[in-house]
């Protein structure tokens, strides 16, 4: 279980005006009892205590797309045979290729570049290339049944493009890798990509099976316009506008998560999708971006994802699709300065451990327009009153509460056990959680490092924020 719990930098300073305008502790009634003894609380809980809590799957709310057949075992392979072997450092200007077959590039080079050409598919393979061009995008393939770029074992291949991307015949080519077909990344290796504009560029489907890649870009980390699809890779972006960048005109592109270790740092969306966004399993880590997440609808299946957004955390949103939020597994950290969850249309829970901390006022951590439905799943949340929006379940509690305290939080049921913890240096203005182990009637107490209280569930969905 991932515990690393990102702060974001402009959570000092939202600490800092939080401060200043939380409420006073909510007023007690019959069922609230809180204690402010500080001396009596050593440790709100322990993160030993935290990873023992059961993320378990639920069941969709929504009917998912089927993303069963999305990797063919082809691009799977990372094996191959070499039908040729070109050193780099002998061409001058453009090497074609216009047939069917493997082809090695290996050595160093200034201002060359690929061109695949055919109905066929192609091999490139890279064995320990540098190359750095002005103007020429070092990938161009502009026609293939598909192109896979493999990355050779134990190889570190450097590509740089520093300067403004030539067209090539009134094609505008705005990757370092471009491709106008489909074009899949695999292989054992390293490729590092830097890029005056993004660093892939897919008119069709970008897949990334396996391998190393690492791209900074002034633009796009990586863009397709059909869909963009990960499993068993490493990658690593910054971005100058999003990091995963995925539409066309049909509005029905997407970005599946299957696998593999992501990593993005972005001045934009770290992932905007115009239809969906799914995640099966692996590691999604946003170290910084405006909004974290942005798709028609999302689907969170499994894995673990970090989120540290200036805006939102995870926002559905779209002109004419079908709009959602859909948690089903997995384990999420948002830590946004907008809301954490936005659902220009409906949100579904029903497994998974979520954790929000919400740092911004005239925001909240969860909003949504259309319909809520708990059925399951673990959610915890902190931050500003000022939009606060709770959600409906008539299967587990549900507890919204105003408690102004700053730092660690957690939920215990009456005998101590942990329920839900979120690890945090910020101030903050309410509550909210949801779990399986909230029920009727049943007393469970919120816990910091300033402020016990203790709430009894009068109701499956208790709620006395304003």
């Amino acid at each position: 279980m991932n515990k690393k719990f990102l702060v974001i930098v402009l959570g000092v300073l939202f600490a800092f005006v939080l401060v200043g305008c939380v409420n006073a502790s909510p007023d007690e009634d019959e069922d609230d009892a809180i204690n402010t003894n500080t001396d009596q609380i050593t440790e709100v809980f322990t993160q030993e205590e935290d990873s023992n809590i059961s993320v378990i799957e639920g069941v969709s709310t929504v009917t998912l797309a089927d993303y069963s057949d999305e990797f063919k075992s082809a691009e799977l392979d990372c094996t191959y045979e070499v039908d040729a072997t070109i050193d780099l450092s002998t061409i001058d200007g453009t090497y074609n290729i216009t047939e069917k077959g493997t082809y090695e590039f290996t050595g160093d080079a200034t201002d060359v570049q690929i061109v695949v050409d055919t109905e066929e598919k192609v091999h490139i393979v890279l064995n320990g290339i540098n190359v750095t061009n002005d103007s020429m995008a070092f990938i161009y393939v502009k026609s293939s049944d598909k192109a896979y770029i493999t990355s050779a074992e134990n190889t570190i291949n450097n590509i740089v493009v520093t300067g403004d991307i030539a067209a090539v015949e009134d094609e505008e080519l705005d990757g370092t890798i471009y491709s106008k077909d489909d074009i899949v990344f695999n292989g054992t290796g390293v490729i590092n990509i830097t890029s005056s504009k993004n660093g892939i560029s897919g008119n069709d489907d970008v897949k990334v099976c396996d391998g190393t890649l690492n791209i900074t870009a002034t633009k796009h980390g990586i863009s397709g316009n059909d869909s963009i699809r990960i499993t068993s890779a490493d990658i690593t972006i910054i971005a100058g506008k999003d990091g995963l960048h995925s539409d066309n005109d049909d509005l029905d592109s997407y970005v599946y998560i299957q696998d593999g270790s992501l990593n993005i740092t972005s001045s934009d969306q770290a992932i905007s999708v115009c239809s969906d966004f799914t995640m099966k399993d692996g590691l999604l880590t946003i170290n910084s971006s405006d909004e974290g997440i942005q798709a028609a609808t999302i689907n969170i299946l499994g894995g673990t994802i970090d989120i540290n957004a200036v805006e939102d955390g995870l926002n559905a949103s779209s002109d004419v699709a079908n709009i959602y939020i859909n948690i089903v597994g997995g384990e999420i950290t948002i830590y946004s300065t907008s809301d954490g969850l936005d659902s220009n249309g409906d949100l579904y829970i029903s497994g998974g451990y979520t954790k929000i901390v919400q740092l911004g006022d005239d925001n909240s951590p969860i909003n949504y327009d259309g319909e809520s439905s708990v059925t399951g799943g673990i959610l915890i949340a902190v931050g500003s009153t000022r939009m606060s929006e709770d959600t409906y379940s008539d299967i587990q509690g549900t507890i919204q509460t105003a408690i102004s305290s700053n730092g660690d939080i957690a939920l215990k049921d009456s005998d101590g056990n942990l329920i839900a913890a979120i690890s945090t240096d910020i101030a903050y203005e309410m509550i909210y959680v949801t779990a399986p182990e909230l029920v009727l009637d049943n007393t469970y107490s919120i816990v910091t490092l300033s402020v016990t209280t203790d709430i009894t569930l009068t109701s499956l969905n208790y709620n006395d924020v304003d």
